[in-house]
C-alpha cells in the first residue's frame, strides 16, 4: 500500500512538473541602449530581469503574461580646469529603472519547434533619478516617475526542454512631464522620448 501511495505520488510531482513547463518561465537579459535620440541623458544597460506565465494554449500559438524589470545607469567624475578659472569638479548620474507589465503571443513554426517568435504589448513605468553639477554655474538635480507604451519582438531558442537563449527589441514611447531644479530655479518639461532597448539574454522553464 505504502508502496502504491508512494508511486502515485511520483507521478502525480511527474505530471505537475510537466504541467508547469509549459507555463512559467524566468530570464535575465543584458539590455543595450540603442535609442538614436536620447535626450540629454545617455544611458547603459546594467541588467533586465523577467518572468512569463502561459495561461492559454491554442496549439500554434499561446498566450500570456509577463514583467519585466531593467535598470540602466551612467555616471561620471572628474577634474578640469584651464585658464582664467581653478580646477573643478565635475560629477554626473543618472539612473533609469524600468517595470513592463504585458501580454504576449508565442508562435509555434512547423518543423522548427526550437525556434519561437514573440510578439508583445505593454506599459512601461520609467523612474528617472538626474543629478548634474558641472563644478561651477549649472546645477541640475531631479527625480520622477513617467509611463508610456512599450511594444516587444523577440525570438528564443530552446537550447534544452527547461533552458532557452533568446533576443528581444523593446520600442517604449514614454511620456515625460514634470519639474527639474536647476541653479535653485524650477523648470517645467512635457515632451515624448521614444526609447530604444535591444535585449539578449538565457531563460529557464519551470
Amino acid at each position: 500500500m505504502k508502496k502504491s501511495l508512494l508511486v502515485m505520488f511520483l507521478v502525480m510531482c511527474t505530471y505537475c512538473v510537466s504541467a508547469q513547463n509549459k507555463k512559467w518561465s524566468v530570464e535575465a537579459n543584458y539590455p543595450v541602449n540603442v535609442s538614436e535620440n536620447d535626450g540629454d541623458i545617455e544611458l547603459n544597460g546594467i541588467i533586465d530581469l523577467g518572468i512569463k506565465y502561459r495561461f492559454m494554449d491554442l496549439g500554434a500559438v499561446q498566450l500570456g503574461a509577463g514583467l519585466n524589470t531593467a535598470l540602466l545607469r551612467n555616471e561620471d567624475n572628474f577634474i578640469y580646469g584651464g585658464p582664467g578659472f581653478e580646477n573643478r569638479e565635475f560629477n554626473y548620474e543618472a539612473k533609469q529603472i524600468l517595470v513592463q507589465p504585458k501580454l504576449f503571443a508565442e508562435l509555434a513554426i512547423p518543423g522548427l519547434a526550437r525556434l519561437k517568435p514573440q510578439i508583445a504589448l505593454g506599459y512601461t513605468v520609467a523612474v528617472d533619478d538626474y543629478y548634474y553639477n558641472d563644478g561651477g554655474n549649472v546645477e541640475a538635480d531631479y527625480s520622477n516617475t513617467n509611463g508610456g507604451l512599450n511594444l516587444n519582438l523577440g525570438i528564443s531558442y530552446d537550447l534544452s526542454s527547461r533552458f532557452f537563449i533568446q533576443v528581444q527589441y523593446d520600442y517604449l514611447n514614454v511620456h515625460k512631464k514634470g519639474e527639474e531644479t536647476r541653479n535653485d530655479q524650477t523648470y517645467s518639461y512635457d515632451f515624448k522620448e521614444k526609447i530604444g532597448l535591444l535585449k539578449a539574454g538565457l531563460g529557464f522553464r519551470f
